[in-house]
């Protein structure tokens, strides 16, 4: 622990003398053991036993999941390392096995999840903690227990540097909290007017049993009072590094840049009083945080939303002022409804604060009957349906009351409310709670919804009518259920229709335009241009039109392929995506390599049906078919190096014959393919990528590869390639890997590009995601057949006797049979030994003597990058290729902790 104090040596303060100067050391070790004895029995009394929280990840699409045998021996989520969700394999997040029930509401990742509402239904007050919803922005860090530290600064007298040893040796607070997504039932307004978040369902809500230290009594710690508030905030920071996208900002004090950190901030006078709870969290349901929630430490602010609880919390800061951090403002806020994404920004509706969205406001749902469930009519009529679900509401206040309606509201019936929930000392009530009503199945006859809604201490209810606002957020209209007479199977049942179901998921009588509410605060629907929702399978969006069709030549769109100037084609329409160069999460050059080309291949098989639309902003015209009979013919294009023909065209895939293949190794072969004609070079740019492509058992299967040739390699193009056959932990293999290997002499495979957000010049000069950067010194650190990038960049600068830049490389495999092109490794380490050298490490076998010959075995780590790469400096990159949980794990880390500034790691 490590405390920085006015005049005052770190070794003459203590921590705990702090918070308590009149209490010794030893009577307030043992005042604390009483203390965490007394709390955990009364919270495990009160609110447990708490559910299992070991996941049961989904590892096959089909379903498959872990055998019960296994789930049921594992201890911690952490004995289920070994089968991560089918869907974040190749991501970052594969290290962290995930609950395949869980419903993913932005694909495979980032991670954003909520539980489906039978879940919730299930588990009602306490919420598993591998089945709470999860709101991440980006990669889950890998933080560790031993090393994260917490700094308490800003305007206090003493500042703070805690290790998380420090804050469990602390007085503790533990107490139930809900937590809610400001999003909750978003996907509700998303179907009124498409907002700019994504669909939330009303599971975006859970409760956990919280334990960590209180904010206040870090604040004291650090020598703050409750004098002199007036305008101060205590600021919050986390971990992660996330986008800036919307440039500078408001602050020319503190502009931001193009990395921010999440952060809020709230009233110091708020985080002072005790009454609200403000805790720095290290256990969920009695075991310390998931990496999802936050590892090993995060903010819980009880009664706000949750995007104001800053997981992987590294700073907190008292400020004169309120935060001035990128998310803070261009986050959780509840714009007035007619304002639209380009008038939030020409405004600065952003910075208002009167539309900060901070406290909960009140709100509730629907768990039974569930969405398609169906009641029996002949049998049930004579009996009752037990109609469930939860309510909640922000500042502390109580649920008061629960009402349902079956005729419009024209009569209200009261529910039965559940108050599980323990009020604080200061009667503060932090969680939901859960209700029921006896519904008669004879009332459902004539029935055409089903509403609930909630009333808190305040007299605050839910509106009956939704008001649309531009972030989707604190949505909280009534919750109608629609009944439906139907027959299924013969018999006549009640069926049920939410209003809609989560994320991707189809269903829901808010899809439907008859069903649309008439207005939502901006004007009548039917009037604003809405439309039936497209079926998944539908192609070209609906564009908004004066009547008359614009069409656009082929050959106009053809001159627009510059980065200053983008348009494509998507499904017959062209777009001009310039303004949308720099905020594409896929990059740049995913876009370009269509520049005034026809895109619709390899927009439909990476983006859903909302992205299609997303388009329509940029919308130009319809392309002309007629143009399409005569295009113009594609010119030749000659390689400025060689004075050759090129063969790799960026907009267009061409079929190469495979003339030679080469075993290297039990799992990887050298494929030679041949160029167009013996004379032609590839031309493809140092750092550059190519996609390759085909038809894999009825799929468009695309991955990018390196080939181990360059443009002084005439009439071919190779590439060494690993196979990935299906395994336990990778049932169906690498897709792409398994097709190449089956390739025999003769056969082809589609290539295009050149791809890729790296270009190396020369003499230590590239460009790094379009910024121009120079290098003296360059670590490269590869696994697998991620030697191929850094190989061909290495091959670039050794070949040219004038280029200064110095190499060090560490190359990791399994075994040494998987060190790839270990002969040509060695024969520039040999031939340019002032210029380059390589360092091998094995994590499995390895032969005798292998250490005794300078090199390691085991995994790459801090202390073998401290001794084998150069360090740190403005000038000295690293760049890495291999698994991404060799590089997430053992190289990014190390690197940071090695003093390498992120600019200056690049992974391919």
């Amino acid at each position: 622990m490590v405390l920085v104090r006015t005049q005052i040596t770190e070794s003459s303060v203590d921590l705990t003398t702090l918070i308590k100067p009149s209490v010794s050391v030893t009577n307030l070790e043992a005042d604390h053991e009483a203390e965490v004895q007394t709390a955990i029995k009364c919270c495990k009394e009160l609110y447990g036993p708490y559910p299992s929280s070991i996941p049961v990840p989904m590892t096959h699409k089909d379903g498959r999941t872990p055998s019960s045998y296994v789930v049921a021996k594992a201890q911690t989520m952490w004995d289920l390392s070994s089968y991560p969700d089918h869907r974040d394999v190749g991501t970052p997040d594969e290290w962290i096995p995930r609950d395949g029930k869980l419903v993913r509401l932005t694909g495979r990742h980032p991670f954003n999840v909520e539980p489906p509402l039978a879940i919730h239904q299930k588990f009602k007050f306490i919420t598993p903690t591998c089945l709470h919803y999860v709101r991440n922005h980006g990669a889950c860090p890998q933080l560790q227990w031993e090393t994260h530290r917490v700094r308490v600064g800003g305007v206090v007298p003493q500042r703070l540097d805690l290790g998380m040893g420090d804050l469990i040796s602390m007085p503790f607070r533990e107490l139930p909290v809900t937590l809610v997504c400001a999003g909750n039932r978003r996907k509700e307004q998303n179907m009124i007017r498409q907002t700019i978040g994504f669909n939330w369902g009303a599971g975006g809500v859970s409760t956990n049993v919280w334990k960590g230290v209180p904010l206040r009594d870090l604040l004291v710690a650090a020598g703050v009072t409750d004098k002199d508030m007036a305008g101060k905030h205590v600021e919050f920071i986390g971990h992660e590094d996330l986008p800036n996208k919307v440039g500078p900002g408001p602050f020319p004090d503190e502009p931001w840049g193009k990395l921010v950190k999440y952060g809020t901030s709230v009233p110091l006078a708020r985080a002072m009083n005790p009454a609200y709870d403000i805790l720095i969290a290290y256990e969920a349901n009695g075991e310390r945080l998931q990496p999802d929630h936050g590892f090993p430490v995060r903010l819980i602010i009880p009664g706000y939303i949750g995007g104001r609880m800053i997981k992987w919390l590294t700073d907190i800061n008292v400020i004169e002022h309120e935060t001035k951090n990128h998310y803070h403002y261009h986050d959780n806020r509840i714009l007035p409804p007619h304002i639209t994404a380009e008038e939030s920004l020409t405004g600065g509706w952003w910075y208002k604060p009167e539309y900060i969205f901070n406290e909960l406001n009140i709100n509730s749902a629907m768990t039974a009957p569930d969405h398609n469930e169906t009641i029996d009519l002949a049998s049930a009529i004579g009996s009752t349906y037990e109609v469930g679900g939860y309510a909640y509401t922000g500042g502390g206040r109580r649920i008061t009351r629960v009402e349902i309606t079956t005729d419009g509201g024209k009569h209200w019936e009261l529910c039965k409310v559940n108050q599980i929930e323990k009020p604080t000392d200061y009667h503060m009530f932090w969680c939901w709670i859960w209700w029921t009503y006896e519904l008669k199945v004879a009332d459902l006859v004539g029935c055409k919804e089903i509403w609930c809604r909630a009333w808190d201490e305040a007299n605050n209810c839910q509106p009956n009518d939704p008001t649309w606002n531009l972030m989707g957020m604190g949505n909280n209209q009534v919750f109608r259920i629609k009944v439906h007479l139907d027959v299924v199977d013969g018999k006549h049942v009640f069926k049920f229709e939410h209003p809609t179901r989560p994320g991707q998921q189809d269903g829901g009588w808010m899809t439907k335009l008859a069903t649309k509410p008439d207005s939502a605060g901006f004007g009548r629907l039917l009037e604003q241009g809405q439309a039936e929702p497209e079926p998944a399978s539908a192609a070209p969006a609906q564009v908004k039109s004066s009547g008359k069709t614009n069409l656009v030549s082929m050959s106009e769109v053809r001159k627009h392929n510059k980065e200053e100037d983008v348009w494509i084609v998507v499904n017959n329409k062209v777009y001009d995506c310039t303004e949308y160069l720099d905020l594409h999460p896929g990059g740049a050059d995913s876009i370009l390599i269509n520049a005034g080309e026809d895109a619709t291949e390899d927009f439909v098989a990476i983006h859903s049906t909302k992205a299609t639309k997303m388009l329509d902003k940029f919308y130009v015209g319809d392309l002309d078919p007629a143009s399409l009979l005569d295009e113009e013919t594609i010119e030749e294009r000659i390689c400025e190096k060689t004075g050759r023909k090129v063969a790799l065209d960026p907009k267009h895939k061409q079929a190469y014959v495979l003339q030679k293949k080469t075993v290297l190794s039990r799992d990887s072969f050298e494929l030679d393919f041949a160029l167009q004609s013996p004379e032609h070079v590839l031309g493809l740019p140092t750092g550059k990528h190519i996609f390759l492509s085909a038809d894999v058992k009825g799929e468009m299967v695309m991955r990018r590869y390196t080939p181990i040739t360059s443009d002084y390699d005439i009439g071919c193009v190779k590439f060494v390639i690993k196979a990935y056959p299906p395994c336990e932990r990778f049932p169906l293999g690498g897709k792409m890997s398994q097709h190449l290997d089956a390739l025999k002499v003769g056969d082809t495979i589609d290539m295009r590009g050149p791809v890729g957000e790296f270009d190396y010049h020369g003499k230590g000069k590239f460009l790094k995601e379009h910024e121009e950067c120079y290098a003296t010194h360059m670590n490269m650190i590869a696994g697998g057949t991620g030697i191929t990038p850094v190989m061909q960049i290495a091959s670039e600068i050794l070949r040219n006797a004038d280029d200064p830049t110095k190499i060090s490389l560490v190359f990791g495999a399994r075994i040494e049979g998987d060190l790839l092109c270990r002969s040509t490794l060695d024969e520039w380490a040999a031939k340019y030994p002032d210029r380059f050298k390589a360092h091998y490490i094995l994590s499995d076998e390895a032969p005798e003597g292998w250490e005794a010959s300078g090199h390691s075995k085991g995994f790459v780590g801090k202390e073998l990058f401290e001794e084998v790469l150069y360090p740190q400096g403005d000038n000295c990159y690293n760049l890495m290729c291999g698994p991404p949980i060799m590089l997430d794990r053992g190289c990014t880390p190390n690197l940071k902790a090695l003093g390498h500034d992120e600019e200056n790691i690049f992974s391919f």
